[in-house]
This record gives structure tokens, sequence and C-alpha cells, in this order.
């Protein structure tokens, strides 16, 4: 399935803890001088415009970052994951914020001269818009691919320190199974990999996270970190979503969690 894009949803909660996730577990990778390798299997083109008609048809960006973005200074101030979190949206954006990067652009953000980023696209334009978007940085690989397959095909990577993250969009309920089968493949490839995967939290009729979550927990150290923003139900669609981390580094998933109890209040309202 190829009608997902992702300039429709950049920016809401979903977003916030996958970026703040991927961050904590960037900077843990950064903390020592050895190179490191990311893979993002699902990429996007990279970057969205806050004001374009995507974005503004569906306003899940005003009940995600842009709720927290005036609150910037104050939020910081508070946690220093979210200070940096900030700051890497700041560096895409003069005044207010008119751009939200995606993933390839929070994992650019930090990389080193010797570290590597590989980039996986399916949709054709938004791989055409990706190829643009990064076609100047030496240290970053785009495939025209499907994640799934290309996950498996390019692991282990080199150096084999670092992290693949996948977030397929999920609206195929295959998605799931090939989730499973994938991470699993690439596991027996790369064990010491961390692998990122994203999920969503639906209404109780669609939701499969537990199932998810049930058919990776026997799979090495692993931790999950989740962020609701409203009760469960079926008419509102995705009220939250996770992040299932294997291999998590050290004190990973107390960082998420302490940025999390700082913003979650004003995604809730309360």
């Amino acid at each position: 399935m190829l009608s997902y894009r992702h300039a429709f949803h950049a920016g809401n909660h979903a977003d916030i803890l996958k970026h703040l996730a991927l961050l904590a577990l960037l900077q843990q990778l950064r903390s020592k001088d050895k190179p490191f390798a990311c893979l993002d299997t699902h990429s996007g083109n990279g970057f969205y415009q806050m004001d374009a008609v995507e974005a503004r048809k569906t306003g899940e960006a005003g009940q995600g970052i842009l709720r927290l973005w005036p609150l910037a200074d104050s939020l910081s101030f508070q946690d220093a994951l979210l200070r940096d979190y900030f700051a890497v949206l700041g560096q895409h954006n003069c005044a207010g914020l008119n751009i939200y990067p995606g993933s390839p652009a929070i994992i650019q953000s930090q990389l080193r001269d010797q570290d590597r980023l590989t980039l996986m696209e399916l949709h054709t334009t938004e791989i055409e818009l990706l190829r643009q978007n990064f076609r100047r940085d030496e240290r970053i690989s785009i495939h025209h691919r499907d994640g799934f397959e290309g996950a498996v095909a390019l692991s282990p990577p080199t150096p084999r320190r670092g992290l693949m993250l996948i977030d397929p969009a999920y609206e195929d309920k295959n998605d799931y199974q090939r989730v499973v089968k994938t991470v699993q493949a690439v596991h027996q490839r790369w064990s010491t990999g961390i692998i990122a995967v994203w999920y969503p939290l639906l209404g109780r009729s669609r939701d499969q996270s537990d199932w998810l979550k049930q058919k990776l927990r026997a799979m090495a150290d692993q931790v999950v970190i989740e962020l609701c923003v409203s009760p469960q139900s079926e008419e509102f669609g995705m009220h939250g979503s996770g992040m299932l981390i294997i291999n998590p580094p050290w004190q990973f998933a107390e960082r998420v969690e302490a940025a999390l109890s700082v913003i979650r209040p004003q995604l809730t309202g309360h």
C-alpha cells in the first residue's frame, strides 16, 4: 500500500514520542568515539511544512508539537532531552515553527563525520523529495525499496554499532506481521544492534499493539515506552503510540520517561 504520506501527520504526538526516543538513542551512541550506523526503514521525505495543505487538513500538529513549541523555553529548562529536541527543531526554523524535521533529519543532526545513515522509502513521490533533501550529505545513502526487505538485506550494517528505526504506517494490517518477521530476521543477523519499533495505539477493535509486544517479548533485552494523549476510542482513532526498543542503552528509558512526564500534561490537557 503506497497511499500513506506522513505530511498529513507530521508533528503529531506520535512524532514527539518517536523523535524524543530516537534522539536519546543517538545521543547515547554519540557518547563514545566509535562510529555508528543508522538505518531508517520508512523514511518519508525528511522535512514537512507545518502550513502545508496536508498538515492543515488533519490539524494533528496543532494537538502535538504546535502545543509545545510556544512553551519550548520553559519545558527545556525542566528537562535536558527536551532542550536538545527543541534545539534540533530550531535548527530548521528561523521564526516560529514552519518546518518539522522527520526521522531522517533528526538522525542527520546527530551524525559525525565517521557515522553513516541509510534511508529507505518506497513511495515514488516521497523518494524523490527524500533524495532532494539529503543529496548533498555523503554520509547518507538513499534506497528506493521496501523497508522491510531492505532492513534484512542491509543487516548487519558497517559499522556494526548502531540502530535501526522501523516505523511503518500500519495502514496495511499485514504490517504487524511484517514487523515481527523483520525484527526477528534483523536480530538474528545483527544481535548487538539497537532496534527501535514504533507502533500505534488504536481503538479496541483495531488495536494490535498487545499482539505485537507479545510476539517480540522473548527477544533479547528490551523496553517499552508509550504515550497516550486521550482515552481509547473507536471514534477518534489513534489515542497514543509506543516505542519498543531492543538492546536499549543504559538508562535510556529513564531519560525518555522523564521528558514525557514534563510534556504529558500539555498534550493531554491534565
